[in-house]
């Protein structure tokens, strides 16, 4: 029986209902609120039970913590507009078909002190003024955090619990404690970025056994695994699952009692009748097993609440909803108690709930890398388990209600298997793309499970991938990747070989790493590149040690119960995921500066040890200054046709790019993480690449200090006129030393008025990209921004005349007016592309 019924694949005929309109409208207008509800719960309780005593915590004591909060926090069913600050200036109801929410507003602020809360506490009075995307915070939330909460976390965040055990293990001279150089090298910003010290989250969780047996179901197998278990530390384990499942049943049993009294209360016979709807559905899942579409969506929501409450909400993913849930919704649509409608209704009201919040973003980090969403991806179509087609009905209906919506979160990813999949599900990808302007990002399943399968995931694990977060593949529900556990700034490596182990950022003759020879000791670029692998060995221990560090803090006083009741692996070996009871248990770093490194090295290797035409010792004193006397160089440097140019399928870039790749991928993949797993490489910067840009001095490619790197894989913008060329040096590179994901991201001129021609182009320029090459499996990803150079500009202008407009940064989609000026900049000079003729289009630069 095929998957696919639908006549119209576009699902045009379908509009959002009244209710989503408004709900889209109140979702726009309101103003982000931080909540507090989460951090005073939590705070009173490890108070209470002595936890900022403790050199150690259970995930038993953790779940009966979680388990207070779950049944004390407000039951938010509608959002009541007397009470919500942030929706006051104008009247909409809030009639979601789904109760609960992450937080405790409409559109809420999550804080989590035991992670980076703390960074808010000086802009407590503050950042409801602040330029950058200010949040709103009530003076009684404000004096709650103040005096309430931050003093007890001071301490004992994960980041100070670290920092302090590390001290105490490296004794300074006299018995003073020290820091080690990881922590400082990360509180210098320029080397690397460690998120363990801001959450443990960029994973998917496994929804089926929630939707096949319900939470009560997995608690009594936790008790039964219990009973039997063969020490005291297992015994822990399998009752904090049953606390855990027994808090999310409870919050969602306060749910259903407030939508009754809720409906008591009605006088609209409509709004009683949905109020009495969730009612009924909250009072039976996510206890039970789902029987309809609505209530799998509702179990998997509730859960989510439940997920976000322990885990911070950068990168948690929702993974392969369209297979997840394609029985009950085909179910439904058979026995016609559902209709496509509907079905898109829901969706769009769950589409709505997901971006319920926005991350906690100090004001120095909006500068550096603000505008991000939560990056709460959901995964679409490719192949199933057997390597089937998975594509479905529910497939279409999922992608027209992000068309519809077109929400920064959740970030839509579509998978497709050229020769398995129809090219008209490939045809309808691309005309969404054109419709939102961002949207979906497409990957290569040929690619990423040849990537996957060459890190020893079996064939049926890695084909059964989601993605996480920006870009991160991950065998769905079973692989605790934590994909964004380092950020390397790559730039910084260079850096360091150029100035001998010194780094402009930090100041010369300030030594931060070693010694690897002088400029102008270096006789060949053989020589140079030796140094280069030395100080890039040397910072892929500095940051995988700190990680190791952080990780071995977060098992000793943060496990997660909730994650690891709804997770594949866990239940079986009767350990919770930070101490490796995933099914699969590997870490993620992500590369920043990748196309500039590539270019620079290019550049050293061909104008000072090719050509000969200056040594190093002078390109370097050309870099201190900026370039500044010397913009007959410059000009040569940023010249693909002088100087070779990693996206033009230059021998010469694109071997450097090969070298580089698979040297990190060498380096980072001889490392094991602290659950016993092996690391991966991947390619996405989110906004990093202008913040790590900001900060950074000139490079050799021709980049001057302060500019922008360039994002993800993507060749450096401007330098790639041919848009073949540009998909072929991407594509060439093997997916099995990008097992990390990567980020590629393409910019088209909109052509509306040809749009069949466009789509044909648009199609054609995909499958090229994908298409098997030299041996290799094809280009694993490729994301767009189909929107005109001069919109951008204009945005920039009159930012209130595009609060919806919607860009893919490096991984993940954001709303252009959230983004800062460096970042919005780096957006308008990527090289847009002319799909008719193939060609880069010609623009100002820097205007």
């Amino acid at each position: 029986m095929t998957k696919v019924t639908l006549k119209d694949l576009s699902l045009r005929e379908q509009r959002l209902s009244q209710r989503v309109l408004e709900l889209k409208q109140a979702y726009f207008r309101a103003v982000p609120e931080i909540c507090c509800e989460r951090p005073v719960l939590v705070t009173r309780f490890a108070r209470q039970h002595g936890f900022f005593d403790k050199q150690r915590i259970s995930a038993l004591e953790k779940a009966r913590q979680y388990r207070h909060v779950l049944e004390h926090r407000r039951p938010v069913v509608w959002h009541d507009r007397a009470v919500e600050r942030s929706m006051a200036s104008f009247a909409v109801k809030d009639r979601s078909l789904f109760a609960g929410s992450t937080t405790s507003h409409f559109k809420g602020v999550p804080i989590f002190p035991e992670f980076m809360g703390l960074a808010l506490w000086p802009e407590l009075h503050n950042i409801k003024t602040r330029a950058a995307n200010p949040y709103f915070l009530d003076d009684d939330d404000a004096r709650a955090l103040n005096e309430d909460v931050f003093p007890f976390w001071l301490d004992h965040s994960i980041l100070e619990v670290c920092r302090k055990r590390l001290s105490s293990q490296s004794p300074a001279p006299g018995g003073r404690g020290r820091d080690t150089i990881e922590m400082n090298l990360l509180e210098m910003l320029v080397f690397f970025l460690a998120s363990k010290a801001n959450c443990i989250s960029h994973t998917i969780p496994d929804f089926t056994q929630a939707l096949r047996l319900g939470l009560r179901g997995i608690a009594d197998e936790a008790r039964k695994r219990g009973q039997a278990a063969r020490n005291a530390e297992q015994r822990d384990f399998y009752a904090a699952m049953v606390e855990a499942m027994a808090g999310i049943m409870a919050y969602s049993r306060n749910l259903a009692a407030e939508a009754r009294r809720m409906a008591a209360a009605a006088t609209d016979a409509d709004e009683k009748a949905e109020l009495l709807a969730i009612a009924a559905i909250n009072e039976r899942v996510p206890e039970l097993p789902a029987r309809s579409f609505r209530e799998g969506l509702t179990t998997i929501w509730i859960c989510w609440t439940a997920i976000h409450l322990e885990n911070p909400d950068v990168g948690l993913s929702l993974g392969r909803l369209d297979q997840v849930l394609f029985d009950l919704y085909q179910k439904d649509i058979a026995s016609g108690v559902l209709t496509v409608e509907q079905a898109i209704e829901l969706l769009a009201c769950l589409w709505l709930k997901i971006g319920d919040h926005v991350p906690c973003v100090p004001a120095t980090g909006e500068q550096l890398f603000g505008g991000t969403g939560s990056n709460q991806a959901i995964t679409v179509g490719g192949v199933d388990a057997k390597g089937a087609n998975s594509v479905n009905d529910l497939t279409y209906v999922m992608i027209r209600a992000t068309e519809l919506m077109m929400l920064r979160d959740p970030n839509l990813n579509a998978r497709y298997f050229s020769g398995v999949n129809d090219k008209a599900y490939l045809r309808r990808l691309c005309e969404v793309n054109l419709n939102t302007g961002a949207t979906p990002a497409l990957h290569n399943d040929r690619a990423v499970i040849a990537a996957l399968t060459a890190k020893g995931e079996t064939l049926e694990q890695a084909r059964d991938y989601g993605v996480i977060g920006c870009v991160e593949p991950g065998s769905n529900g079973r692989s605790y990747g934590a994909t964004a556990s380092i950020l390397l700034n790559l730039t910084s490596v260079l850096e360091l070989a150029l100035y001998n182990g010194e780094h402009r950022h930090t100041g010369r003759g300030n030594l931060i790493s070693e010694r690897t020879g002088e400029a102008a000791s270096f006789r060949s670029f053989a020589d140079f590149k030796q140094a280069f692998v030395r100080q890039a060995a040397w910072m892929v221990e500095r940051a995988t040690a700190l990680n190791q560090a952080l990780g071995l803090t977060h098992q000793d006083v943060y496990p997660t119960p909730i994650l690891s009741s709804l997770f594949e692996g866990p239940m079986d070996k009767g350990k919770d995921l930070i101490f490796g009871g995933a099914t699969i248990n590997s870490s993620g770093a992500s590369i920043i500066g990748f196309a500039d490194v590539v270019d620079s090295l290019a550049a050293i290797e061909q104008v000072v040890f090719t050509e000969k035409a200056m040594g190093l010792p002078d390109l370097l004193a050309v870099l201190d200054a900026n370039f500044a006397g010397h913009e007959a160089l410059l000009a040569r440097l940023r010249n693909p046709l002088r100087t070779p140019k990693y996206g033009n399928e230059s021998p010469v870039a694109d071997a450097l790019a090969l070298w580089l790749a698979t040297t990190l991928d060498e380096l980072f993949g001889s490392k094991q993480n602290y659950r016993d797993g092996r690391w991966r490489v991947g390619y996405w910067t989110m906004t990093n690449h202008a913040g790590f840009g900001r900060l950074s001095r000139a490079t050799p490619n021709g980049r001057r200090d302060g500019e922008n790197f360039t994002s993800g894989i993507t060749p450096v913008s401007g330098v790639t006129p041919s848009l073949t060329k540009a998909l072929g040096s991407v594509a060439s590179l093997p997916s099995k030393v990008l097992s990390n994901g990567v980020a590629f991201n393409i910019k088209y001129t909109p052509d509306h008025a040809h749009l069949d021609r466009m789509l044909d182009n648009f199609v054609a320029s995909v499958e090229g990209y994908f298409d098997p090459v030299r041996g290799g499996a094809g280009g694993m990803e490729i994301q767009f921004n189909v929107t005109t150079h001069d919109t951008f500009v204009d945005a920039v202008k009159n930012p209130q005349n595009y609060p919806e407009l919607l860009v893919r940064v490096s991984g993940y989609t954001a709303y252009f007016k959230d983004l800062n000026p460096q970042m919005q900049q780096e957006i308008i000079e990527r090289t847009e592309y002319d799909l008719g003729l193939g060609r880069a289009v010609e623009f100002a630069r820097n205007s």
